[in-house]
């Protein structure tokens, strides 16, 4: 009997040891995947292999995401010029991929050249992308000044783009050509954090607990230029500095918003990382116990407050109408936080399942339907 305990005692403190010592190095890898602020991830270079009439043969050099064989429309810039990518015409077990292409700005690709691959679509700037006149405008926030493209247009209900984590301005450029054509003025900002903009005192990424501060700041910045009513557009991890900005300020201007893909529960989008990850050396899922102590010493660590970054458990703070897209091959952020949105406020939320699409590539899948949905929304939303 002596024996057995002693084996059990053992088991018990190598199982302590092992979930202290990875939730520590584990803790460590949210930090570095997370939290850390750092320039938006770079793209996957890809070449050219073959060029023919409104087709280019495509091959991987380094990187595995996106795939080339992903759904939809994807941007593809090269030296001298940005395109689209459309149908896929061929695609071969050893990697090359042929893919219809729609130039958009400069000359055509040739072989051999080196390509970036986003999903963004478009040129990295209104001008380029739609020929859309816009200027880089600057106004005060809490942290010194932020920038922002501004691009007029008549109405007195103005459109903010709130892009998501370590992504740019240019992820909003699939609805800004749309949002212009529909007749509203956009400011599409920077927030702390970003490249060339104050910096959040801790140094970390806050998920909407700062942030939604420089949201504030650009709603007073478009009100001081003749808005009377505000929508607000989130991507992925902006859709939390927008709630977050919804739920602290019940009383102001913002009529509406706009989420795709929306990282409104911050825990959840980590344990579904974190489903896809192994454990070093050995080919096996992280256990959930280890998750749990993970999570556990990033909030003592890094003062993690999972609890507020839960906009969807606050969902009851919510008085405006939300439109969500999400899609089903999202695995960045579960579609299942934005279902559990749009269950727990049905008044207010109206959710769009896109079948086959990946983190904010709703559009990318069927542009016309997406852009059709906001459409509506925002003639319902304005009266128009």
């Amino acid at each position: 009997m002596r024996r057995w305990r002693s084996i059990l005692l053992v088991l018990v403190v190598l199982a302590l040891v092992f979930h202290a010592g990875g939730g520590w190095y584990f803790s460590d890898q949210l930090r570095e995947d997370a939290l850390v602020v750092r320039p938006p991830d770079e793209d996957p270079e890809v070449l050219i292999t073959e060029v023919g009439p409104g087709t280019v043969g495509l091959r991987v050099l380094e990187g595995e995401d996106p795939d080339l064989s992903d759904p939809g429309v994807i941007g593809l810039s090269w030296a001298t010029g940005y395109g689209q990518l459309l149908d896929i015409e061929a695609a071969n077990p050893d990697g090359l991929v042929v893919r219809r292409l729609v130039r958009i700005d400069g000359a055509l690709p040739e072989v051999g050249d080196i390509t970036d691959l986003d999903g963004f679509a478009y040129p990295p700037d209104p001008n380029r992308a739609f020929g859309l006149s816009f200027s880089e405008v600057v106004y005060p926030s809490p942290l010194g000044e932020m920038s922002a493209w501004e691009i007029l247009a008549s109405s007195d209900t103005w459109v903010i783009h709130v892009h998501g984590l370590r992504a740019a301005r240019a992820e909003a450029l699939r609805l800004v050509g749309p949002v212009a054509r529909f007749g509203y003025p956009q400011l599409v900002v920077n927030y702390r954090n970003d490249e060339g903009q104050p910096q959040d005192p801790t140094g970390r990424y806050q998920y909407g607990a700062t942030e939604w501060e420089d949201v504030a700041a650009a709603v007073e910045y478009v009100m001081g230029r003749g808005a009377e009513n505000v929508v607000l557009i989130g991507y992925s991890t902006g859709s939390a500095h927008v709630l977050s900005y919804l739920y602290r300020t019940p009383s102001s201007p913002v009529v509406a918003a706009i989420l795709d893909s929306p990282n409104i529960d911050f825990e959840a989008a980590v344990d579904l990382g974190a489903s896809q990850r192994r454990l070093p050396l050995v080919p096996l899922p992280l256990p959930g116990t280890l998750v749990w102590s993970a999570k556990r010493l990033s909030s003592v660590r890094f003062g993690l407050d999972w609890a507020n970054l839960d906009y969807v458990a606050r969902a009851g703070e919510l008085n405006r109408p939300v439109l969500v897209f999400h899609g089903t091959a999202d695995e960045t952020v579960p579609l299942a936080t934005s279902q559990e949105l749009a269950a727990a406020r049905a008044d207010l939320v109206r959710l769009v399942v896109v079948t086959g699409a990946g983190h904010v590539r709703s559009w990318n899948v069927g542009p016309d339907t997406y852009e059709r949905r906001v459409e509506e929304f925002l003639d319902e939303i304005t009266g128009d």
